[in-house]
C-alpha cells in the first residue's frame, strides 16, 4: 500500500508540475505569437505604403525631367508645330530608364504617338483600351493629365515577363498640343519585399516554436526523472524537489521570454521596442486582469508608434506645399510644431504673390524643417524666429534661435573659429541651397544662439 501511495503521489507531483508548465508556455507563446503577427502586419502595411509613396515621387520626378528636356522645342516659336512635335516624339522615344522604364505619349483623342517598346501601336487609336479588369486606363490617364497631373493604377503586360502585373502611371498634359505624356512603374517588387518580410516572420515563428517545444520537452523529462527517483521518504523529498522544479520552471520561462524577445526585436521595427518590453511583462504577472492591462498598454504603444510613423511620412511631403504653396506649407509645419513642443515659433514674411519653382519651394521648406528640428533637439532654446523677405534682387531666409549655440571646430592658429557644418545636418542644408544656386551661412555664439542665413537670387526663384 505504501508503494502504491508513493507511486500515486509521484504521479500527482509530476502532473502538478508538467500541466502548469505546458499551460504557461502555451499561453505565453500564444500571446507573443499573436502580438508578433499583428506587429508584422502593421509593419508590412507601413512598408508597402512607404514604398508606394517613393514610387509615386520617382514617377513624378521622371516625368518632370522628361518634360523639362523637351520644353525648349515645345516653346520654340521658330519651329513649325509639326516639326516640333516630331522632334519631341523622337526625344521621348529615346528616353528610357531601368529595365522596363519608358515614356508614352497619346493625344487627347487616344491616338498613340510615342511607345518605345510597341512601335506597331503608334498611330492607332486606343481610346477604348482596357486592362484585364476592364478599367479604361487611357481615358483615366488623359483625364488626370488634363487636370494638372495625377496617378492611375491598373494591370498591364510587363515587357520582360509578358504577363499582366500591377502598374502605377503618372501623366501630365501638354495643353498646346493636346498631348498626354506619362510613364509608369510596375509594382511587383513591392509584393516581393512584403513576401520576404512575411517569410522571415514565418521562419522566426518556426524556430521559436521548435525551441519552445524543445525546452518544454527537456523540462518535462527533468520533472519525470526527478519524480521517478523519489524514495520512501516521498513527502520530504517531494517538497524539496517541487521547490527545485518550480525554480527550474521559472528559469525556463524567463529564458524563453528573453529568447522570444530577441526574435521579435530582430523581426520588427525599432520603433516598436517599447511594445516588446510591455509584452515581456505579461508572463510575469499572476493575475489575468493585470495581464490584460499590460496587453492594452502594449497596444497603445504600438498605436503611438504608428501615429508617429504617419507623422514622419506626412512631414516628408506636406500636402499644403503642393496645394497652397511654400507659405502655407511652412505655416502648417509650424502649427504642428507648436502643438507638440513648447518652442515659441514666429514666422514673418513678405513674399505673398511671389511664384517659385517647385524645386526652390521644396528646398526652402526642407531647410526650415531641418533647422527647426535641430533647434528642438539640440539647442535648448525657448524661441525660434523664421523670417523670409526680399532685399532688392535677393530672397533672404533667416532662422535664428536663442539656444546654447553650436560648438566650433578646432581652429588652426591665426584663423577664426567657425561652426562645425558636420554638426546636426548643417552640411546637408548647405548642399541643398548650393544645388539651387544660393548661398548658405551659419553664425553662432556659444550661449547666445545660432542664426542660419540663406540668400537666393530672385531671378532664379
Amino acid at each position: 500500500m505504501g508503494f502504491v501511495r508513493n507511486r500515486k503521489l509521484t504521479v500527482n507531483i509530476i502532473l502538478l508540475s508538467i500541466v502548469p508548465l505546458i499551460i504557461v508556455v502555451a499561453i505565453v507563446a500564444a500571446i507573443l505569437f499573436s502580438q508578433a503577427k499583428q506587429l508584422v502586419e502593421d509593419q508590412v502595411q507601413l512598408t508597402r505604403n512607404n514604398i508606394l509613396a517613393a514610387k509615386k515621387q520617382e514617377l513624378q520626378q521622371y516625368v518632370e525631367m522628361a518634360v523639362k528636356s523637351i520644353m525648349p522645342y515645345y516653346h520654340d516659336e521658330s519651329l513649325s508645330e509639326e516639326h516640333a512635335k516630331q522632334i519631341v516624339a523622337e526625344k521621348l522615344s529615346q528616353l528610357t530608364y531601368g529595365v522596363d522604364g519608358y515614356f508614352f505619349v497619346y493625344n487627347w483623342k487616344g491616338d498613340a504617338i510615342v511607345l518605345p517598346y510597341q512601335p506597331e501601336r503608334i498611330g492607332v487609336n486606343w481610346w477604348e483600351v482596357e486592362d484585364v479588369k476592364g478599367k479604361k486606363l487611357l481615358q483615366e490617364l488623359i483625364r488626370v493629365g488634363r487636370a494638372g497631373g495625377g496617378f492611375v493604377d491598373y494591370l498591364w503586360h510587363k515587357p520582360s515577363t509578358k504577363e499582366p502585373l500591377p502598374k502605377l502611371s503618372y501623366a501630365i498634359s501638354l495643353d498646346k498640343w493636346q498631348w498626354m505624356v506619362g510613364t509608369g512603374v510596375y509594382l511587383d517588387d513591392i509584393e516581393r519585399q512584403v513576401s520576404h518580410m512575411q517569410n522571415g516572420y514565418d521562419q522566426n515563428v518556426g524556430r521559436t516554436s521548435s525551441a519552445l517545444f524543445f525546452v518544454m520537452l527537456i523540462s518535462i523529462s527533468v520533472i519525470a526523472a526527478l519524480g521517478a527517483s523519489l524514495n520512501l521518504n516521498i513527502r520530504r523529498l517531494a517538497n524539496e524537489q517541487l521547490s527545485v522544479l518550480n525554480q527550474q520552471i521559472i528559469d525556463s520561462q524567463e529564458n524563453e521570454r528573453q529568447r522570444v524577445s530577441r526574435e521579435l526585436h530582430d523581426g520588427v521595427n525599432q520603433l516598436l521596442v517599447a511594445a516588446k518590453y510591455r509584452l515581456d511583462n505579461v508572463g510575469k504577472e499572476l493575475h489575468q486582469e493585470q495581464q490584460v492591462r499590460e496587453l492594452d498598454a502594449s497596444k497603445r504603444v504600438m498605436e503611438q508608434a504608428i501615429v508617429e510613423l504617419r507623422r514622419i511620412s506626412r512631414d516628408l511631403r506636406p500636402p499644403q506645399l503642393d496645394d497652397l504653396g511654400l507659405v502655407a506649407g511652412i505655416e502648417a509645419y509650424i502649427n504642428d510644431m507648436r502643438q507638440r513642443t513648447e518652442l515659441e515659433l514666429v514666422f514673418e514674411h513678405d513674399i505673398d504673390g511671389v511664384e517659385m519653382v517647385q524645386e526652390v519651394e521644396t528646398t526652402l521648406y526642407r531647410v526650415i524643417q531641418e533647422a527647426v528640428h535641430n533647434v528642438e533637439k539640440h539647442a535648448q532654446a525657448q524661441g525660434v524666429d523664421i523670417i523670409m523677405q526680399r532685399e532688392g534682387q535677393l530672397l533672404i531666409l533667416t532662422v535664428s534661435d536663442d539656444g546654447i549655440g553650436i560648438a566650433p571646430t578646432i581652429a588652426k592658429p591665426g584663423k577664426r573659429n567657425k561652426p562645425n557644418l558636420e554638426h546636426m545636418g548643417l552640411q546637408n542644408m548647405k548642399d541643398r541651397i548650393h544645388a539651387i544656386g544660393g548661398t548658405f551661412a551659419v553664425s553662432s555664439i556659444p550661449g547666445e544662439g545660432t542664426e542660419i542665413r540663406v540668400s537666393l537670387n530672385m531671378e532664379f526663384v
